[in-house]
């Protein structure tokens, strides 16, 4: 992505959508209700909240259509970048607010006139039709921009892997973990994590019985209470994951950055 021309895109959206609609103060009325959705988001932007200190890199998500999505408080039902305080969007009167979230309740043209309403109120109005529709046009070319990014986020996966810090720091983590609670590995900001189950996972058994039949987990039957994973276990996943984990990630390109070991062995039985 040509960062110049994101921006570019980015603060003329912001500014076209900010003088072509106009309605009721969202932080006199409500109590942030349309922060209620999960949006996907660039790296170029994500990486701008975090230098100007409106997130940090945990706040975004591996996505399936874009680079990142915002992460969303299940909880609370809410947007992270929702501020309680002010009851709205933090980065609102920033100049490069996502453009997803400048749409909402309006859209682009409301040719019947019809009175345009959010969750909380009336009073909605498109007053620059003109520029309402040149924004229309710029959203599309973003949205272009956006996947185009994501695709290359997606072939840099190994990069990420590769890391020497990073993958140092996967193998620490895998021998510290009971191989019961590692269900595969999930693509964080900046490097390869692990996934890890929900309840108990069998899936390193098979690797454990192929590859280290000797372990006394294993003769014993007792896989369930290795208390770690082993060297020879740790780096043979690390192995498989270099060769194998990028032509997975080029044909499922839907996984939102999680990759579960019995999707990533089947895949790879038939590859």
């Amino acid at each position: 992505m040509v960062d110049d021309k994101f921006w570019e895109v980015v603060k003329k959206f912001n500014h076209l959508m900010k003088s072509a609609i106009e309605g009721p103060n969202c932080l006199d009325i409500c109590n942030g209700d349309c922060c209620s959705i999960k949006i996907n988001v660039p790296k170029v932007l994500a990486s701008e909240y975090i230098k100007r200190g409106y997130a940090d890199r945990k706040d975004f998500i591996r996505s399936d259509v874009f680079s990142f999505k915002l992460r969303f408080d299940e909880i609370k039902g809410k947007c992270f970048l929702f501020d309680k305080k002010i009851k709205g969007c933090s980065v609102h009167n920033s100049g490069i607010k996502l453009p997803q979230c400048w749409i909402y309740p309006t859209n682009f043209s409301n040719p019947e006139q019809k009175d345009i309403k959010c969750k909380k109120s009336n009073g909605w109005k498109i007053i620059d039709t003109e520029k309402a529709k040149e924004a229309e046009e710029l959203l599309q070319y973003y949205i272009f921009l956006c996947k185009l990014e994501a695709k290359k986020e997606a072939k840099s996966i190994i990069t990420r892997l590769n890391n020497n810090l990073c993958e140092i720091n996967l193998k620490k983590v895998l021998k510290k973990t009971p191989p019961s609670r590692v269900a595969g590995v999930k693509d964080t900001w900046d490097c390869i994590s692990v996934l890890y189950a929900q309840g108990m996972s069998l899936q390193l058994k098979k690797l454990c019985q192929k590859l280290n039949h000797n372990c006394e987990y294993i003769l014993n039957n007792d896989f369930l209470e290795c208390p770690s994973i082993c060297e020879k276990i740790s780096n043979n996943l690390i192995e498989f994951l270099q060769q194998k984990l990028i032509n997975y990630v080029k044909n499922n390109l839907d996984s939102e950055g999680e990759y579960p070991f019995i999707k990533l062995f089947e895949f790879n039985k038939y590859e």
